[in-house]
């Protein structure tokens, strides 16, 4: 019994050094870029906290949300004060409780929420999400975010480096064992949009694959349900018009699929509730036309495609009033 303990001693020891030493390592360049205020996700929830009802608008999403709405277009076109905060892989859990934060500092008239099955899926990047929750100034709605938004799953992924930051280490792991010349870009950002200069490569353009349908993603109809309901309530207790859209992909992405479960399955459910759904691979397509040029890569749109997507959401929203 006691060498029994003796081993498990040594193991529990082992695991909290090797926990902390991840954790060290993965939270060094975050820590140092919030400490050089240049961390995303600081930035923009300094803008939100200490800018209080400034945004008569606010975009919430994914990524593709963020790099594909320019306030600047917004601002221009709408006679208003936009911001984009959409982070990276924003699950629909995520959106929810980012939405309650926002609104204990803004009084937004409109909230876009950006649409695609990833965001509602099985699988979640709790590194992201945790990063863009661990600015969150209201302890129990982040406290809540992990509870309840990701159960025992978010617990422990809270918790526990090594696990929060397994597909990081995976992706590191098998770097040492790859060639990778790209050159790091330095990022431009306005009221939390990405400016993105980069265009796909004719090399990824012969790489991209269907996009999201029932059949390659884990989409969780439940999980959107409850918690988009969620996002439709805290809206209409806010007095907020709710706009939701699908943000473009590249049209040889777009041609490979035979079905597109996705735009169906949102348009049909918006549809049902009477919320504004706008899907920018074909609103309006005789005037707002997208080439695979406009994209930085499989699925986000770089400036060009973010001027489009703009103005797109500017008319969306004079449409909707």
């Amino acid at each position: 019994m006691k060498n029994f303990l003796k081993k498990l001693s040594i193991f529990l020891i082992l695991f909290i050094v090797i926990n902390g030493i991840i954790n060290h390592i993965y939270e060094k360049d975050s820590n140092e870029a919030i400490e050089n205020k240049t961390h995303k996700n600081y930035l923009k929830w300094s803008d939100i906290h200490n800018n209080q009802n400034t945004y008569d608008l606010v975009v919430i999403g994914a990524s593709r949300a963020y790099t594909a709405f320019d306030p600047k277009v917004l601002d221009t076109n709408l006679n208003l004060q936009s911001y984009n905060m959409g982070t990276s892989a924003q699950d629909i859990a995520e959106s929810y409780y980012t939405l309650k934060e926002i609104l204990k500092y803004q009084k937004p008239k409109y909230v876009v929420l950006d649409l695609f099955f990833p965001s509602s899926d099985d699988t979640h990047d709790y590194y992201q999400i945790f990063s863009n929750a661990s600015f969150f100034k209201t302890n129990d709605i982040k406290y809540d975010l992990v509870t309840k938004g990701y159960g025992a799953s978010g617990i422990i992924n809270y918790a526990v480096p090594v696990i929060k930051f397994k597909n990081y280490l995976k992706q590191d792991i098998n770097g040492l064992f790859s060639s990778n010349n790209e050159i790091e870009k330095k990022s431009v950002w306005y009221k939390g949009f990405l400016h993105d200069t980069t265009t796909i490569t004719n090399k990824g353009l012969k790489k991209l694959t269907p996009i999201s349908n029932y059949q390659n993603t884990t989409f969780n109809k439940n999980r959107f349900e409850l918690y988009f309901n969620k996002i439709k309530t805290l809206s209409e207790e806010n007095d907020i018009k709710l706009i939701t859209l699908r943000t473009p992909y590249p049209p040889s992405r777009l041609a490979l699929n035979t079905v597109d479960d996705e735009a169906d399955f949102f348009t049909e459910y918006m549809q049902s509730l009477n919320i504004p759904f706008f899907d920018l691979n074909t609103y309006k397509k005789n005037k707002y036309q997208y080439e695979d040029f406009d994209f930085s890569d499989y699925h986000h749109p770089n400036y060009r495609g973010a001027k489009k997507a703009s103005l797109q959401l500017s008319e969306a929203i004079e449409e909707s009033k």
